[in-house]
This record gives structure tokens, sequence and C-alpha cells, in this order.
């Protein structure tokens, strides 16, 4: 069992957020990831959890309503929730982090570097065959992940400027909050990538943990039909449950 920090401290203004909605993750989901940071950074850090349902998350996280996050009645899969964390600048430097995601390997340098725009992944492993430039932001695959994402105080203030001013094109055109980062910004130069060697996708990789952070990601799947015989597990089912369940921490 990983032995959490003394209660959530505003320590070293470094914030660490997840969300939790629905039945799909239970709280040992975000007990977990919590855990993995505890074990794999080592400056302090404040880690905060927006959810509907706060039953059996660790007293060591600090928990929020998730509808702090939803200004818009929508029923997109769409994840606003996370651009609007960008208007919770109480600290220097910030962090989202999806549940699906499994840390297991050092990422100090990551959570503690100098981040001058908005950050996130880039999905190498997807084929440049399966995107279409030309149908924005309908179809099934794009390049931008939002499963790790950084930005500094101020730095990612832009986009959710844009995203305001933009919302009701930005509704129309785009499926989901990772395709409306590719078609419309990554595109046009204005967000930032993580380098090579951090990111892997445990289900598009060989079934494997590789670099330092892995995600388990599945909704590409499931949306895909050409992909629907394709084997795909969630972490807690996974050959890596194991090293998953050691990241638990008392409640």
């Amino acid at each position: 069992m990983i032995e959490p920090q003394s209660h959530y401290l505003f320590m070293n203004n470094i914030k660490i957020n997840c969300l939790k909605w629905g039945e799909l993750y239970g709280s040992e989901y975000v007990n977990r990831a919590y855990g993995g940071l505890l074990k794999h950074c080592n400056e302090p850090f404040h880690f905060v959890c927006y959810t509907d349902n706060p039953d059996n998350i660790s007293k060591d996280i600090e928990v929020r309503n998730i509808q702090e996050l939803r200004p818009y009645a929508t029923k997109m899969v769409f994840t606003y929730e996370k651009l609007m964390l960008i208007d919770k600048n109480e600290y220097d430097k910030n962090f989202w982090i999806d549940l699906d995601v499994l840390i297991h390997k050092d990422v100090t340098d990551i959570i503690t570097r100098k981040l001058d725009n908005i950050t996130f992944i880039w999905n190498y492993w997807n084929s440049f065959e399966s995107l279409s430039l030309f149908n924005y932001g309908r179809c099934v695959s794009c390049h931008t992940n939002s499963s790790f994402v950084g930005w500094d105080k101020g730095k990612a203030n832009w986009l959710l400027k844009y995203t305001h001013d933009n919302w009701k094109k930005i509704e129309w055109t785009y499926k989901s909050l990772d395709k409306y980062l590719f078609y419309q910004h990554h595109r046009n130069g204005r967000i930032n990538l993580w380098e090579d060697g951090i990111f892997s996708n445990f289900n598009k990789e060989g079934y494997v943990l590789k670099n330092k952070i892995s995600l388990f990601n599945t909704s590409h799947l499931y949306n895909n039909k050409n992909m629907h015989d394709v084997k795909h597990y969630e972490l807690h089912e996974s050959s890596a449950a194991d090293l998953w369940k050691s990241y638990s921490i008392g409640l």
C-alpha cells in the first residue's frame, strides 16, 4: 500500500486533477491514480477529483462537485469539463489525467518542467491512413489525445476563451474534445505536444507497458465498427492489474 501525503496540503504549487462521473470507473481508479503519482513523482502535489459520487475516495484527495465544470447543457461526449479546469487557476502548475492511465516510471521531470503552452499527447500509434483532413471532427481517428495534459498558470487561458467564444460552431462541428483539439488547434500550430518516449497505448501496442505512462483508453475501439473484434482491456482486467493494485492507498 502506498503511503499518502500528510493530508492534501497546498504544497509546491502543483495541482493534478482527475474527473470521475457515472459508473464506468469506481473510486479505486481515483485512489490508485493518486497512489501511482505518489510512487513515481518526487515533488509534493495537490490532487483533486471532480466527481458526482465521492464515496470511498481517499481523504487525502480533495473532492469537488463536477457540476462546477459544466457551463453548458450538452449530451455530447465532448468532455468539456476538462477545458473548464483551465479556469481553476489556483496553482502555478496544472495537470489533468484520465483514470484509465497507468504511470509506471518516474514522472518528476514531466510534472516539474516549465510549460509555455498547454501540452497534449501525440497519438503516434494511430495511422495517418485512418484520418480524413476534409471532414473535420467527424472521422474516427485523430492524433491528439487529452488523457494527460499540463499547463502553467495563464498559459492555457487562450484555449478556454476561444472555446467559449466559438462554442456553437464547435458543438456542431466536432464529435469529441480530442478531435476539436486536433483539427482546430494542432493543425494550426496552437498547442504543444509531449515528446516521444513518455506515452504508449497498451491496447494498440501489443498489450505491454512501454515508456513511462501507458494509456488504456478503449473508446476508440468501441466507436470504430472495424475494431469491434479487437481485444481490449481496462486497467483492472489487464496483465498490468497487479501493478495497478499495488498503488492502493488508505481511505
